[in-house]
Order: structure tokens, then C-alpha cells, then sequence
């Protein structure tokens, strides 16, 4: 009930702006929205909703602005469409021909996502522990760090006078490393200091910014930095501790591997079809093929198969 509720917050926190023109009294007109000459009613919504694979389809309608480009985009094609039509475009040769294409091209990815969908499900969860058993080396968790670091801000000073006292302190932990702490309780800038005493633990790649996890994980357990500049000034960082990767337990893994799993089986059961239907050889006559070249280059053209040399 909470996703459902969800996803109908969504829609309608999306619809309102984009449907405040729509013309409600239309009869037999299911609308979801409306602009200009463009309506995009509920079930052609159904419809291109339906080309989002099942497994990510609630994912991307939560999201508002995903949502909101696939209505924005339906509109425009329909305003386009509503002007082709008062120009009467739609009964050109060409045109009609186009439409049977899109028209062909949608059964065919339709039928073929039905048809993948329809497949004996495998066994998923017994895959994916035989992949993790297989593969337990690559399931690992991060590289982690403990550090403790004084900052120097440039907040109310200049780089240049941030790094003058960072190079200070610098050289008295060098003759004093035992100092750490205390430098960072007289010293750092750090609004978490006082709390925390300039420690961070367990902190991965991507926690920090990037000078600062450079310099981080290029320590070794015990050593103290040179000063290392980032946009918040000047830091003097210690390691405390690395924290090697370690193989995750299968249940902290299993999700995600299930899903994999479903995933690869899905397109093998759709590349398998697709290459039994593409294994039949292509009966087509030379006279075919000039017919085409001549419609498309004119009487007068270079058979570009001719030259057998230019095609090694």
C-alpha cells in the first residue's frame, strides 16, 4: 500500500502543472494530460510504460524527473502529430509507409519483450550461490580507513596563512607525533573536533575529498601527512588504521546476484530466439538488390559490391 500511495503522489505532483489546460469535457477521452494540441491519455500512458522492463518500471515512475521527461515527451509528439495531421501529412506515400515501419517496430520489440517475459523462470537464488561460491574472491567488501586530521581553515585567513601554521604544526608532530590529539584539540577548525577529537572511522573511497583521500589511503597505519590542501584549507591527516577488504557474506550479496542473475538468464532466453531467427539464410535476387540501389542512388550508380578487392 505505502509504494502504491508512492507512486500516485508522484503522478499527480507531476500531472497538475502540465495538465492545467486539459479539456475534461472531451466524451470518451481518458485523459492524463494535456498541452496545446497534444494529449497523452491513460492507456497510450499504459503503453509506454509497458516498454519500461518490468524489473525497473515502479523505479523509474517514483522518479519525478524521469517521469516528468516521458510525459513531456509523449506531449511533444502528439502536438507534433496533431500539426501533421491539420497539414495532412499523414497521407503521404512515404509517411504511410514510415508509420507501418514504427508501426512493425513496436510488435517486434513488444512480441519479443512478451516472449522473454513468458520463459520458465530458472532457479535464481541456487545461481546465484553457485556464482558466489565460484566467485568469492570478487565479493569483497571496501577498503576502509580510520584518521585523525587537524584542519586549518581558510574560512578567515588566506591559503597562504593556513599553510604557514599547517607547516607549523606539521614540524612539531614530526619532533612530537604523541602531540596528535592535543594539536587537534588546540588547534583544528574542524566544527566536529571537539565531539569527536578529529577521528573518522571506517571511512571509504569516496567519503572524503579527493586530496584528502589521496593522502589517506597512501599511509601507512601511524603516519602523519604533510599538509594537504583542499577548498576547506590546509589538513595535517594521520592514519589510525587500514581495514582490508574482506569476502562479504553471501546473504549481504544474495539480492544483488539474484537480480543478476534473472537479468543474464533473460538475455540469454532473448539472444538464443534472436539467433535461431536470424540462423535462416537471406533470399534475396540480384535483380532485387539493383531495384533497390536504383531507387535509392538513381539510374546511374556504382554497384558498390562489384569491387570485390575494396570489400577485403
Amino acid at each position: 500500500m505505502k509504494a502504491l500511495t508512492t507512486v500516485v503522489l508522484v503522478l499527480s505532483l507531476q500531472v497538475v502543472p502540465l495538465a492545467a489546460n486539459a479539456d475534461e469535457s472531451e466524451p470518451g477521452l481518458d485523459i492524463l494530460a494535456k498541452r496545446g494540441k497534444g494529449v497523452v491519455l491513460q492507456n497510450e500512458f499504459d503503453a509506454r510504460a509497458a516498454k519500461i522492463p518490468e524489473m525497473y518500471r515502479l523505479e523509474v515512475l517514483r522518479d519525478r524527473n524521469r517521469f516528468r521527461d516521458i510525459l513531456n515527451g509523449m506531449l511533444l509528439n502528439s502536438q507534433l502529430a496533431a500539426d501533421a495531421r491539420e497539414a495532412g501529412f499523414q497521407t503521404d506515400d512515404l509517411v504511410i509507409e514510415r508509420m507501418k515501419l514504427a508501426a512493425e517496430t513496436e510488435l517486434a520489440s513488444a512480441w519479443l519483450q512478451h516472449y522473454v517475459a513468458s520463459q520458465p523462470a530458472a532457479d535464481y537464488e541456487a545461481l546465484a550461490n553457485e556464482y558466489y561460491l565460484l566467485h568469492k574472491g570478487e565479493m569483497l567488501s571496501q577498503e576502509k580507513v580510520d584518521v585523525t586530521h587537524i584542519l586549518v581553515s581558510k574560512d578567515e585567513r588566506s591559503y597562504e596563512e593556513a599553510l604557514e601554521i599547517a607547516n607549523t604544526l606539521s614540524d612539531q608532530l614530526k619532533d612530537n607525533p604523541d602531540a596528535f590529539v592535543e594539536l587537534v584539540e588546540m588547534y583544528s577548525d574542524d566544527t566536529s573536533a571537539p565531539a569527536n577529537k578529529g577521528s573518522f572511522k571506517n571511512v571509504k573511497r569516496g567519503d572524503l575529498v579527493k586530496p584528502f583521500e589521496d593522502v589517506a589511503f597512501s599511509l601507512k597505519p601511524g603516519e602523519i601527512s604533510d599538509p594537504v590542501k583542499t577548498q576547506y584549507g590546509y589538513h595535517i591527516v594521520r592514519l589510525d588504521a587500514y581495514i582490508a577488504p574482506e569476502v562479504l557474506p553471501f546473504e549481504q550479496v544474495r539480492q544483488q546476484l539474484v537480480d543478476t542473475q534473472r537479468r543474464e538468464h533473460q538475455e540469454r532466453m532473448r539472444d538464443d530466439y534472436i539467433s535461431r531467427l536470424t540462423s535462416f539464410g537471406v533470399d534475396m535476387s540480384q535483380e532485387s538488390m539493383e531495384k533497390m540501389v536504383r531507387r535509392q542512388f538513381g539510374k546511374e550508380y556504382v554497384d558498390p559490391y562489384t569491387n570485390k578487392e575494396e570489400l577485403e
